[in-house]
């Protein structure tokens, strides 16, 4: 069993982190980085390590957090599924905030009262 940095996760945080910032004012905000390098960050691409730590520092998380086991990789638990989508809900930028909030809020619900039981 090893661990991988999951890129989702991590584009995912950038992104709400940034909002509607633009991207050159993001990266001038990090430090040390570019634009063009921020937004491969946010479409899923691998970081180098300087790259990563700085965007750990500038979203303020242990690099820790952003690794997860090969298997939790490839079989998300409920409670990382319900995250991925909220992040990704809260950073799409063709959705009102409010509108992005009560589409999380829906979502919960619909795992919440799922009378399915998941077989992990």
């Amino acid at each position: 069993m090893g661990y991988h940095l999951d890129t989702g996760l991590l584009a995912a945080r950038v992104k709400t982190k940034r909002g509607k910032k633009g991207l050159r004012d993001t990266a001038k905000e990090i430090g040390n980085i570019s634009s063009s390098t921020l937004s491969r960050v946010e479409n899923g691409k691998m970081p180098d390590m300087e790259t990563f730590l700085l965007l750990c520092n500038w979203l303020q998380v242990s690099p820790a957090e952003l690794f997860k086991k090969t298997e939790e990789l490839e079989a998300p638990s409920d409670s990382s599924t319900l995250e991925t989508i909220e992040i990704q809900l809260r950073a799409s930028k063709k959705l009102d905030p409010a509108v992005a909030n009560a589409l999380a809020e829906l979502v919960k619900a619909a795992y919440r009262d799922n009378p399915q039981q998941s077989d992990n």
